[in-house]
């Protein structure tokens, strides 16, 4: 049995085997659920101490994945939402970082689709992040809307969010979710495709 602090933190920090990573580091929760008696559950260690996503990247290296069907699941799904008269078929969001970067460039260049890009800015940019994020869209070549909220009221937001939720990045998350369902209702995209924060693949809207 594992021992945990009040929030679901082990008591026993460790790291894993093979990357390093961290047993405090949470896994993804739903938002807008998340409360000050939410107990965070954390990533999973073997008993070699092997943690849970080197154990999943190890998948992809024997027979449980089928890439080739897997490829062809998301070709399907791509061919399906196509336009082909100019319009977006599909929407990226994201902040110009590995995982929106990726997922756009790979949509628009191998799987020839004509995604829109759009972004809900961080209270804080760093100069790195912000070099990124003009990258994206200008050496990329991607159509973004980027939305900036009232920094005063996302700043008291956060600071509340920490104070009550020890989940300072919470209003930053919901923000990302919330904008880009709005945009693309707003511009009748029904293919989603989220990143990190939003869990994995295609969504419809």
């Amino acid at each position: 049995m594992i021992k945990k602090n009040k929030n679901g933190l082990p008591l026993e920090i460790k790291y894993c085997k093979k990357c390093n990573l961290i047993n405090q580091r949470p896994t993804s929760i739903n938002e807008y659920f998340h409360t000050s008696d939410t107990a965070q559950t954390t990533v999973e260690f073997d008993q070699e101490g092997i943690c849970a996503g080197c154990n999943y990247v190890k998948k992809e290296f024997d027979d449980t994945i089928n890439w080739k069907e897997r490829e062809k699941e998301l070709q399907d799904l791509c061919d399906k939402s196509r336009k082909n008269n100019g319009e977006y078929d599909c929407l990226v969001p994201g902040s110009g970082g590995k995982d929106s970067i990726f997922a756009s460039y790979v949509l628009k260049h191998k799987y020839k689709m004509n995604p829109l890009t759009v972004t809900w800015s961080p209270h804080l940019y760093t100069d790195i992040g912000w070099e990124n994020f003009q990258s994206w869209i200008h050496k990329g070549g991607f159509d973004n809307y980027l939305y900036t909220p009232n920094p005063i009221i996302h700043r008291k937001i956060t600071r509340e969010a920490t104070i009550r939720l020890m989940h300072p990045f919470q209003p930053f998350i919901i923000g990302q979710k919330t904008f880009a369902v709005k945009l693309a209702a707003e511009f009748n995209i029904p293919l989603v495709f989220y990143g990190e924060n939003g869990g994995k693949g295609g969504k419809k809207t």
